[in-house]
């Protein structure tokens, strides 16, 4: 890395999403050993993955958001002078914070009602499901946030490995 590039802030994100992912395809892998050459399946393999694999879309889309990489049609973007670009790379990132506090703020209210109820096999309820759209919510505002503010557009990390010049 290069003195004058600015610090990857979502790495650690990429790290918990890259691990989950590993261990939602160890758990499946195990799965299917188990059941089809002992016979004897785990009960709790399909709602620990289910659970992991929610929490990893919702972890993930927040260093796709810092990346800027959410996907797009940008044939009439680049069609725009650079001021344009800018108002809209604005208003994008302003219509995206908005949505994602409220959805971060009523899946709270989700969050406090499934806490009462039990997954079946494994010692959590329904709520830590749901909290990773309140976590997600949180994580994605930050990575826009730090596109915007820390990443300016003098600030941006090459193309070959972070997306497009024009990405916000």
């Amino acid at each position: 890395m290069k003195p004058s590039e600015p610090i990857d802030l979502f790495r650690p994100v990429r790290w918990i999403a890259a691990f989950t992912l590993m261990v939602v395809v160890a758990v499946t892998l195990l799965q299917i050993v188990l059941r089809y050459a002992f016979n004897s399946p785990l009960i709790w393999s399909e709602e620990v993955v289910k659970l992991l694999i929610v929490w990893v879309t919702f972890i993930g889309a927040a260093a796709v958001c810092f990346d800027g990489r959410h996907l797009n049609v940008d044939v009439f973007f680049k069609l725009l002078p650079e001021r344009a670009r800018t108002v809209v790379r604005w208003v994008n990132a302003t219509i995206s914070v908005v949505f994602l506090a409220v959805l971060g703020w009523t899946s709270m209210t989700l969050v406090r009602l499934e806490m009462m109820q039990d997954l079946s096999s494994i010692p959590l309820t329904l709520g830590h499901v749901r909290l990773a759209a309140t976590v997600g919510s949180v994580l994605m505002i930050a990575g826009i946030l730090a596109r915007v503010f820390y990443l300016r557009p003098g600030r941006r990390r090459s193309d070959a490995a972070y997306g497009s010049e024009d990405a916000m």
